[in-house]
C-alpha cells in the first residue's frame, strides 16, 4: 500500500507543478477512487489495474453506473424474487437479453464487464502468469484471491467454491472494497478543508512519526497515531459511505427499541415494533451514527478530539451491534464488512501520506454531497444542475512551498 501511496503523491505533485507554481486545482475524488481501486487490485488480486497511470479500466466505469441503474429499476425489485427462480438461468439470461428497457441492458452490460473481469483475473492467478515487478510492492502468493484458490484446490471437492461462487467474491472484493474507501478518503480531505487547524494539528502528528519511525509506517506505528485514528473514526461516525442498509425478515420477529417513542395519538408509549417475516427493513446508519441521546449535543458536528476522551456513558449503553467504534458503519453481526481493518489501513496509509506533502484548501467550485447507494461528490454548476459524475476539486499546495 506504501508504494501505491508514493505514486498518488507524486502524480498530484506533478498536477500542482503542472502551471509551474507550488499550488493547483486537482480532482481528488478522481484519485481517491483510482487508489483505493489500485490497491485493491494489488493487495487482493495481485494485480496491476493501471489506473495510477490514468488508464481508466471498463471495470471502474461499469462499477460507476451499477449503482445508477439499479436506483433507476426501484419499480423492478418486488418482483425480483420470483424472476430469480423463473426457469434456469439461460433462459433468464434470454430474457433479460430481449427486455425492452434501457436500464436493464444497462445493468446488463455492467454486470457482463465486471464477470468478464474477475475471469481474467481468476484465469491469470489461477496459471501464475502475473510477471512480478519487486520495485510494485507485490510479494507472490500474498494477495487474497491466490490464498483462496490456493485454498479451495486443497479442501475436498464437495467443499470447493463454484466458478460462479469465485465470480462473486472476486467482484464483491473489487467493488465493494474500493467504491466505499475511496468515498471515505475524500470526505476525510473534504472535512480536513474545512477545519484547517484539524488538518495542521494531524500534519504535525504524521511529520513527527516521520522524523521517529522513517518514510513508511508499518501497522503498529500507524495505529499508535492516536489523532489520524481519531480522525478516522469521527468520519466514519458522522459521515458512512453508505447512509443506510435493506433487511429482509427471515421471520416473525418484535424488535425492541432503545428509546421508546410516543405513539401517534399521545397517550402511550411504544417500546417494541413487531415485524413480519418477508418484511424488508431500512436501517438509517447515520440516524444511528448520530443519536443525541447517544453521541450527546454534539452528536453532528465533526469533533475528532471525542474519541480522545471519555465517552459519555450513553454510548456503551446503546448496545449498538456494530463491530466498529460502537457505530453503524462497517455493520454488525454476521454481515459485518469483512473489509473493515483493511479499510483502516488503506485510509491511514493514504492519508497520511498526503497529509504530510500536501495542505488541502476547498476549491471555488461548490461540491455537493448525493447518496448513489454509496455517498458521493459532486460539482454543482452556478446555473444549479449537478455534474453528471462524481467529482471533488480541491486547491492543493506542496508543504512548506508556496506561491
Amino acid at each position: 500500500m506504501n508504494s501505491v501511496a508514493h505514486q498518488l503523491e507524486g502524480i498530484v505533485k506533478s498536477k500542482v507543478r503542472a502551471d509551474g507554481g507550488t499550488t493547483g486545482v486537482v480532482d481528488i475524488y478522481k484519485w481517491m477512487n483510482y487508489i483505493a481501486f489500485e490497491i485493491i487490485g494489488r493487495a487482493g488480486m495481485g494485480c496491476s489495474f493501471g489506473v495510477m497511470e490514468d488508464k481508466v479500466p471498463e471495470y471502474l466505469s461499469a462499477s460507476r453506473d451499477m449503482f445508477p441503474y439499479i436506483l433507476e429499476m426501484w419499480y423492478m425489485r418486488p418482483f425480483l424474487p420470483i424472476l430469480t427462480k423463473l426457469g434456469p438461468a439461460s433462459f433468464r439470461r434470454a430474457v433479460v437479453e430481449r427486455f425492452p428497457n434501457s436500464s436493464v441492458q444497462g445493468l446488463k452490460r455492467v454486470v457482463d464487464i465486471m464477470d468478464a473481469t474477475a475471469a481474467d483475473i481468476i484465469k491469470l492467478r489461477s496459471e501464475g502468469l502475473e510477471p512480478r515487478n519487486p520495485e510494485s510492492g507485490l510479494v507472490a502468493g500474498e494477495d487474497l484471491m491466490t490464498t483462496l484458490l490456493r485454498h479451495n484446490q486443497e479442501v475436498s471437492p464437495e467443499e470447493q467454491l463454484t466458478r460462479e461462487e469465485i465470480l462473486a467474491a472476486v467482484n464483491g472484493l473489487v467493488f465493494g472494497g474500493h467504491d466505499t474507501t475511496s468515498s471515505a478518503l475524500a470526505r476525510t480531505l473534504y472535512l480536513l478543508s474545512e477545519h484547517q487547524d484539524i488538518q495542521e494539528k494531524l500534519r504535525t502528528e504524521v511529520h513527527e512519526a516521520h522524523e521517529q519511525y522513517g518514510r513508511d509506517l508499518d501497522f503498529e506505528q500507524l495505529n499508535s497515531l492516536t489523532y489520524l485514528d481519531a480522525i478516522c473514526r469521527e468520519v466514519l461516525r458522522l459521515h458512512p459511505p453508505e447512509s443506510f442498509i435493506e433487511r429482509v425478515a427471515t421471520k416473525d420477529w418484535t424488535l425492541p427499541l432503545r428509546y421508546p417513542v410516543k405513539s401517534k395519538d399521545g397517550k402511550g408509549i411504544i417500546s417494541s415494533v413487531g415485524v413480519r417475516k418477508g418484511t424488508h427493513i431500512y436501517v438509517s446508519l447515520v440516524a444511528a451514527n448520530r443519536d443525541r441521546k447517544t453521541w450527546g449535543d454534539d452528536a453532528e458536528m465533526f469533533r475528532p478530539e471525542r474519541w480522545l476522551e471519555v465517552l459519555p456513558e450513553s454510548v456503551g449503553e446503546s448496545k449498538m451491534p456494530g463491530v466498529y467504534s460502537s457505530v453503524m458503519t462497517f455493520l454488525g453481526g454476521p454481515r459485518a464488512c469483512p473489509g473493515m481493518r483493511f479499510s483502516q489501513l488503506e485510509m491511514k496509509i493514504v492519508l497520511s501520506t498526503l497529509i504530510s506533502a500536501f495542505k488541502f484548501d476547498l476549491s471555488e467550485e461548490e461540491v455537493t454531497w448525493r447518496n448513489d447507494v454509496i455517498v458521493k461528490p459532486y460539482v454543482r454548476g452556478r446555473d444549479g444542475t449537478i455534474g453528471a459524475v462524481p467529482s471533488m476539486p480541491m486547491k492543493v499546495t506542496l508543504v512548506g512551498e508556496s506561491n
